[in-house]
């Protein structure tokens, strides 16, 4: 009784005492300072427009970060691409000698050396490339599948969700590579002669690699999955559940209110999901990240030729993401 006595008055002193101190200053300030007037003229805009401008404010760190620290790195680095030369020179003058970082020319020559000169490094590249496409997809199908299950209201759910985001705790270049080194990316068992034999008889060929290539890339493929599948489970978890029962109602099997109603619904999910999966692929252990940190200080490459690497990497990015979000596009206009 002691204990609510004392925060009831607490609670009292707080109504009549402090609140009311606290509303007139924060009023006092929000109208004075404008903001009061731009939050009055905000709520009378179209919520398509209020959308977009929260959207701008919650990026807007990041663009400050990225015009503050980012710019100039991306334009150097665009620049040693482009150069002849870049890399560390010893300038003489007289009794003194002193190095300085040097950019000579303007021209492709790092793109022609390495398509021209080094077909291993155009391997590497098409290596990458293939398995960006390979595996963005199929990280994006177990997620989502992962994310139908872990949605389902059972015993013990919230252990099993905590389980299936501890390799995202764990996750870091140095432990996918330990794993890659030791061949732990993979399970022996599908990818033994037999299955690969079987699966080579009964599909065709380029069918067959794709799902050889899956077997070989298991791992990793649970591996990355964990934020994809909490990014899916969010988006399920606010779906409307009146929606599912009108579509039982009006015979709707759990089949076609999946297709017609769960998937149009998480479009937008899977375009951030495919933007997250590849660029987290990408900074991954590739074989294109391998050139470019063994050209850094080759005497045969130097900075220039990895940063010319370092772009085509940034193009594969690209070129991954256009094509599953133009999938996703034309996809999503099929069940508008």
């Amino acid at each position: 009784m002691k204990k609510e006595r004392f925060s009831w008055k607490f609670y009292r002193f707080y109504a009549e005492k402090i609140y009311p101190g606290l509303k007139r200053a924060v009023d006092f300030v929000l109208k004075y300072s404008g903001i009061k007037y731009l939050l009055g003229r905000f709520a009378r805009l179209p919520i398509k427009t209020r959308k977009a401008i929260t959207g701008y404010l919650y990026i807007l760190p990041w663009l400050v970060g990225l015009a503050l620290f980012g710019i100039r790195p991306i334009i150097r680095g665009a620049r040693m691409a482009l150069a002849d030369f870049a890399g560390s020179k010893a300038i003489v003058d007289g009794d003194t000698a002193r190095t300085v970082f040097i950019i000579d020319g303007f021209s492709l020559a790092q793109f022609k050396q390495l398509f021209e000169k080094n077909p291993d490094h155009v391997e590497a590249i098409l290596t990458h490339l293939g398995n960006s496409l390979l595996i963005v997809p199929l990280v994006l199908v177990f997620s989502l599948l992962l994310a139908l299950l872990l949605n389902r209201k059972i015993k013990g759910i919230k252990i099993f969700r905590t389980i299936f985001f501890i390799p995202v705790i764990l996750l870091s270049g140095n432990l996918i590579n330990y794993l890659s080194r030791y061949e732990l990316l993979t399970v022996p068992a599908l990818t033994g002669e037999q299955i690969r034999g079987f699966i080579a008889f009964y599909l065709p060929g380029s069918f067959a690699d794709v799902i050889l290539a899956a077997f070989a890339k298991v791992v990793l493929i649970l591996w990355l999955g964990g934020v994809q599948t909490l990014i899916f489970l969010a988006g399920l978890q606010k779906q409307n559940r009146q929606t599912y029962e009108a579509a039982a109602i009006d015979g709707a099997s759990p089949w076609e209110m999946f297709w017609k109603i769960t998937f149009p619904a998480l479009f937008p999910l899977m375009m951030i999901n495919v933007v997250y999966t590849t660029v987290l692929y990408a900074n991954l252990d590739n074989p294109v990240s391998a050139v470019i940190s063994g050209a850094i200080a080759a005497p045969d490459y130097g900075r220039d030729y990895a940063s010319a690497v370092a772009w085509i990497l940034f193009a594969i990015e690209l070129v991954v993401i256009g094509f599953y979000l133009l999938l996703l596009k034309l996809a999503n206009k099929r069940y508008q």
